[in-house]
């Protein structure tokens, strides 16, 4: 049987998909990610479900949705199995993974995550979450064995990780690996090394039209922005030196690498900054692939969503995909040979942390053209039309002459929620149309 491809997860936290070179923004250049981009296939409607750390990243590991998988807010254990890890290692998969876990229910700062809550990981090192860039702490193994704190910015820290692991695995080339670097940064606190933070100092700042133009706010925002950016540089450095060595010792062509992160940034736009909210700055994620059948050169605007990634994988890897998961497998689609299969994406939105928080609750569905979103305290609140206003400034939901869309939009989000089995609708909910 040929050797099943390599797979290697670069895994960023809270970077817009916006905040690219390769996606236009101004402020910022990433001429590694726009490399990988060129040679791969970018995902310019790429989307996680839950816009938010811990949900996300369960639905990545199990290919559902924040209702099936149980973890709706921060903090909260996933327990579902069998997870990615698990099923690639069952199929002869070297599993690996170094940085931030956040899927054990702790909070930050913690570094000890229990074996139970990281099943099927043949080598990890890492912690449940950190934030503390210049000081994260760690753990490997079995505590209390193999504790440490790196001494240098975390994401560069990590990539001397990952890279010592792709040097020991390119003299092991006979068994397939799957390695994931998950890097907190762009999250805030927004800070960089010096080299990183010094080029945005005077750097101006150039602002999405959708980000209010009172002085005052932007002033707020700048700083953030700032190192926001300083942060994206530092991160774009550590992923051209992840691709040199994969070109160096020619794992380039035996290993499909995912650009990917959790959730995005509002970083000002609308009038708010950092996540959990449905606008594209906030629910869009980077998502780039490239390797063995990625059909690359390409720039999508097919959706994908969190929950389709891991049968995306397997369906890549020509893997069977468990029956628990919910997402579509769209391998056809990213290796060329069929159609886009999805037609909507469902985000699902309940709390941030063990509170429960009503007013944040809501439910949005996403087509190619249309944005529909409703809240359960105060029923339907958005409706966008991405093709006249992709920056979402225009919401239309209570425009007369668009009542028959926001039904037509409404009749469809109740379709998917029940197709999926999500009980929002007959829980503390009105139904309003």
């Amino acid at each position: 049987m040929t050797r099943r491809p390599n797979v290697l997860f670069i895994f960023s936290d809270q970077h817009r998909p916006q905040a690219m070179g390769c996606a236009g923004d101004p402020n910022v250049e990433t001429p590694n990610l726009d490399r990988l981009a060129a040679e791969g296939l970018r995902f310019d409607r790429a989307y996680a479900n839950t816009p938010i750390c811990s949900p996300f990243r369960a639905s990545l590991y199990t290919g559902q949705y924040s209702h099936a998988h149980g973890v709706i807010s921060l903090h909260r254990p996933l327990l579902v199995r069998p997870q990615l890890a698990e099923v690639l290692s069952e199929h002869g998969y070297l599993t690996s993974h170094v940085g931030k876990w956040h899927l054990a229910g702790g909070a930050a700062p913690q570094r000890f995550v229990s074996p139970f809550f990281r099943p099927g990981w043949c080598r990890w090192q890492g912690w449940e979450n950190s934030n503390r860039f210049f000081t994260t702490d760690w753990h490997r193994g079995e505590w209390p064995h193999d504790v440490g704190q790196f001494d240098t910015f975390q994401t560069d820290a990590l990539t001397d990780l990952t890279l010592e692991f792709l040097r020991e695995q390119a003299c092991q080339p006979e068994q397939p690996w799957f390695h994931v670097l998950s890097a907190e940064p762009p999250h805030d606190p927004h800070v960089a090394p010096e080299e990183d933070m010094a080029a945005y100092r005077e750097r101006p700042i150039i602002w999405r039209d959708n980000v209010p133009t009172d002085p005052d706010w932007r002033a707020q925002v700048d700083a953030r922005a700032r190192g926001y950016y300083a942060q994206i540089t530092n991160l774009d450095r550590n992923v051209g030196r992840i691709l040199d060595e994969l070109a160096r010792n020619g794992q380039d062509r035996t290993t499909l690498v995912f650009y990917l992160s959790d959730h995005g940034e509002l970083l000002g736009s609308h009038g708010m900054v950092s996540k959990s909210r449905p606008e594209e700055e906030s629910s869009r994620i980077p998502l780039i692939m490239r390797g063995p059948g990625v059909a690359g050169g390409r720039v999508t605007e097919s959706l994908i969503s969190a929950v389709d990634l891991m049968p995306t994988l397997l369906g890549l890897l020509d893997l069977p995909i468990p029956a628990q998961v919910q997402g579509l497998d769209l391998s056809a689609m990213v290796s060329g040979t069929g159609p886009p299969a999805r037609t909507a994406v469902l985000l699902q939105f309940e709390q941030h942390f063990w509170p429960a928080q009503p007013e944040w609750r809501y439910r949005a569905l996403i087509t190619p053209r249309w944005v529909y979103t409703h809240f359960a305290q105060t029923g339907p609140t958005q409706l966008f039309d991405l093709h006249k206003d992709p920056l979402q400034m225009r919401n239309l939901v209570h425009e007369s002459r668009h009542l028959p869309q926001r039904q037509q939009m409404h009749a469809l989000l109740e379709r998917e929620l029940t197709a999926v089995g999500d009980p929002y609708f007959t829980v503390a909910t009105s139904g309003q149309q």
